[in-house]
C-alpha cells in the first residue's frame, strides 16, 4: 500500500507503518540535496534582489527629487504671481479706500445740501402759502371792484327816469343827464344865442375913397337897390328856433348882403357852428 491510498475501512496494520517509514526516510534524503542547492541559489537571488532594490531606490529617490523640485519651480512660480496679485490687490484696496473716504466726504456734503434744501423748501413752502393767501385776498378784490364795476356800468346804461329815484350821485348818470340837457333846449325850439362879431356893426368895411368913376352905376357907396328892398324880417322866423342862416342879423339884412358880396374869403363868422354851405 502506498502514501495517501485510502484504507477503505480496513484496519491498521503493522507492515504498513514500517512501509511508511521507509519512505519518510528516503524521502528526507533526497531533500537535504536539493536544500543545499536551494540554499546556494537562494544566496545569488538575495544579491541579485539586493542590487535590484538599490536600483529601484534609486530611481524612487530621483523621481522624488525631480518631483521635489518641480514642485519647488512651481511653488516658486505661483509664489511670484501671488506676490504680484498681493501688490495689485493692495493697491486696488487703496484705491478703494481713497474712493470711499471720498464718497464719505461726498455723502456729508450731500446731506448737507439736503439739510439746506429742506431748509429752503420750507421757507418756499411758507412764502408760497403767504402769496397764495395774498393772490386769493387780491381775487377778492378784484372780484368785489369788478362787481362794483357791473353794477355801476349797469345803473349807468339805465334809463335817466331811474336816476331821480336814487338819492347818492352817479358819475356816468350825472354826465349822461348834462348832455340830454343840453339837448333839450335846442329840441324845444328855444332861441339860440350866437356870438357877436368884434367891432361896430355899422363899420366892418369902412367906405371907400371917391374916384373919378365914383358917380357910375357899381358905386359901393351909394345905397345899393337891396337896402331899398324891403326884405320880410319874418322870413327867417319861421324856422325853427329863429335861427337863420347868417347867424342873428335879421335887423340889418343890408350889410350882411354887402359883406358877401365884397368879400366872400374874408367874411366874418356869425356862429360857431360849421357852414353848412360854401361859396
Amino acid at each position: 500500500m502506498r502514501v495517501g491510498e485510502s484504507w477503505k475501512g480496513e484496519l491498521f496494520l503493522p507492515h504498513v507503518a514500517t512501509f511508511c517509514c521507509e519512505k519518510a526516510q528516503r524521502m528526507r534524503a533526497r531533500s537535504l540535496a536539493v536544500t543545499e542547492r536551494v540554499q546556494f541559489v537562494i544566496k545569488c537571488s538575495l544579491r541579485v534582489m539586493k542590487s535590484a532594490h538599490k536600483s529601484v531606490m534609486f530611481y524612487i529617490g530621483q523621481r522624488e527629487l525631480e518631483m521635489q523640485f518641480k514642485m519647488n519651480r512651481i511653488q516658486a512660480q505661483y509664489r511670484q504671481k501671488f506676490e504680484a496679485m498681493q501688490e495689485k490687490f493692495g493697491e486696488k484696496m487703496e484705491q478703494l479706500h481713497a474712493a470711499y473716504q471720498k464718497m464719505a466726504k461726498r455723502c456729508q456734503m450731500m446731506e448737507q445740501e439736503i439739510e439746506s434744501l429742506s431748509k429752503d423748501k420750507q421757507e418756499l413752502q411758507e412764502k408760497f402759502s403767504e402769496k397764495s393767501r395774498q393772490k386769493r385776498k387780491l381775487d377778492e378784490m378784484y372780484d368785489q371792484l369788478r362787481s362794483e364795476y357791473e353794477s355801476v356800468k349797469r345803473s349807468a346804461i339805465q334809463p335817466s327816469t331811474n336816476f331821480f329815484s336814487r338819492n347818492e350821485p352817479d358819475i356816468f348818470s350825472n354826465q349822461a343827464n348834462i348832455m340830454m340837457d343840453n339837448r333839450e333846449p335846442v329840441r324845444k325850439d328855444w332861441p339860440v344865442l350866437t356870438p357877436e362879431t368884434p367891432g361896430p356893426k355899422e363899420d366892418i368895411w369902412p367906405a371907400r375913397q371917391n374916384s373919378s368913376n365914383s358917380g357910375g352905376p357899381f358905386d359901393i357907396t351909394l345905397e345899393s337897390p337891396a337896402k331899398q328892398a324891403s326884405i320880410p324880417v319874418d322870413a327867417g322866423d319861421r324856422r325853427a328856433g329863429g335861427h337863420t342862416m347868417f347867424g342873428n342879423r335879421a335887423s340889418n339884412p343890408s350889410m350882411t348882403l354887402r359883406n358877401m358880396i365884397i368879400s366872400p374869403i374874408k367874411r366874418p363868422q356869425f356862429s360857431r357852428r360849421p357852414q353848412m354851405f360854401t361859396f
